[in-house]
């Protein structure tokens, strides 16, 4: 009978404790018939263990997984395989740590793809992860994609502009209470952190 790898089964232990009234909707380890045409982690190994997770993203019950997935680039875990999400994918592989652009069908913005070594001694090392918070999601992506953080004061710009059309905005270029309102009210509606700031996240989900 497969069974999930140690390591991804203490991991999934210390997210719902870190955030117990998390959504589990799109949580999964074992893969479906579709993930069991192709080579996918979530397919049992030789062993029967299957070396993947998928953890929901839910970050207005405390588990923001984009800000989880950056976490886990930046501590390095010698575990991991891999890591989807949210359109991206890092490997220890493949220019090692860096996020570069997935192209898979699925983009992975509802729940991170957690994939470990196939090492049973790395997938079976059952030892705590270093996933202490804070994580942060706005304004830790690759310096490379990196643009200006825009915020109530922000100089007049072209990006200011953007953002107020993308918000259906005076378009005066001004970034002052009306733009930070309404840019909290779309963070909200759309389960990032409403700081009013507009980051890449909020750029993301705006399609700036």
């Amino acid at each position: 009978m497969a069974r999930i790898a140690k390591s991804l089964d203490t991991l999934r232990t210390q997210v719902n404790a870190i955030a117990p009234g998390r959504s589990k909707a799109a949580d999964g380890w074992i893969g479906d018939a579709a993930h069991a045409a192709t080579a996918s982690d979530h397919n049992p190994n030789t062993a029967s263990v299957v070396t993947a997770l998928d953890l929901t993203h839910d970050p207005k019950n405390g588990f923001d997984s984009w800000a989880f997935a950056e976490m886990l680039r930046v501590r390095r875990d010698s575990r991991i395989k891999y890591v989807i999400s949210n359109g991206r994918i890092f490997s220890t592989t493949v220019s090692p740590w860096q996020w570069r652009p997935y192209t898979g069908a699925n983009k992975h913005d509802r729940h991170a793809h957690v994939s470990v070594s196939a090492s049973n001694a790395l997938y079976d090392d059952d030892k705590s992860w270093d996933i202490a918070g804070p994580w942060k999601a706005e304004d830790t992506r690759p310096a490379a994609v990196i643009k200006p953080l825009l915020r109530k004061g922000s100089p007049y710009t072209a990006d200011v502009t953007a953002l107020q059309r993308k918000l259906g905005l005076t378009q005066d270029g001004v970034f002052g209470p009306k733009t930070e309102a309404a840019v909290k009210a779309f963070q909200k509606a759309n389960g990032l952190t409403a700081d009013g700031i507009s980051g890449p996240y909020t750029r993301e989900k705006l399609g700036l």
